[in-house]
């Protein structure tokens, strides 16, 4: 074990039937900053990554790959690769390497919990939908919006305007007069079309198509993934 457990984070991971993923780490508790520059507001926002999750079974293991172009603590990140094993209380442990936020390898060890999603039948039927958002392809400028159930998360890292990065997470949750969308994780200047997801322009089924697009703050993205359960 690399070292005592703790849990200083509020994280919360999002993946997509065909891999997308979002991970986004605040401390605890979540304090939102607004600020261009990541490096400024990596005091409460731990870390932020996105890419893509591949998984493969090997001797009896089943070791995961996550491939994160956009990351708010690096240029250049490299992948991470961990061994994936389900408990018997169905978390699941994740060992691993990974390069830290100073440079070195290190081990590490997480465990997971799997939220529970909306069954066919409830009365949050039209919550079982996974929509993907990407951003259309231009220099400079990436990003991604998943939503999954009652969760939504976006990131968006714009390389060529000062290494900005741009982060929110949406819930669903209980309100007084009733229950509806709260954003309860605010990161950076920047502008994510999180809101057109849940409440907007791409929130009905019938706009939830691939190769629809919307444009947000000027910058073109596209929905790349659609999945219902």
């Amino acid at each position: 074990v690399p070292g005592p457990p703790s849990e200083p984070t509020s994280t919360l991971v999002l993946t997509s039937p065909l891999g997308f993923y979002i991970d986004i780490r605040t401390n605890t508790p979540p304090q939102p900053s607004i600020s261009p520059n990541p490096k400024t507001f990596n005091g409460h926002l731990q870390w932020a990554f996105a890419g893509t999750k591949t998984s493969v079974a090997s001797a009896g293991r089943t070791i995961s790959t996550w491939h994160h172009p956009i990351d708010s603590l690096s240029e250049d990140p490299e992948p991470d690769v961990g061994e994936m094993e389900e408990l018997d209380n169905g978390d699941v442990l994740e060992k691993g390497q990974t390069v830290d936020a100073e440079g070195k390898m290190v081990r590490y060890e997480e465990l997971w919990e799997e939220i529970s999603l909306p069954k066919k039948g409830g009365i949050q039927d039209s919550f079982r939908r996974c929509v993907v958002l990407k951003t259309v392809e231009e220099e400079g400028r990436m990003g991604t919006v998943i939503r999954i159930g009652g969760y939504c998360q976006g990131i968006l890292k714009e390389k060529q305007h000062g290494g900005g990065v741009t982060v929110e997470r949406w819930e669903f949750e209980e309100r007084e007069g009733g229950k509806g969308w709260e954003r309860t994780v605010r990161f950076g200047e920047g502008e994510l079309p999180c809101e057109d997801l849940i409440n907007g322009t791409l929130a009905k089924e019938e706009e939830e198509e691939e190769g629809k697009k919307v444009i947000v703050g000027g910058l073109g993205w596209e929905v790349c993934e659609v999945a219902s359960w």
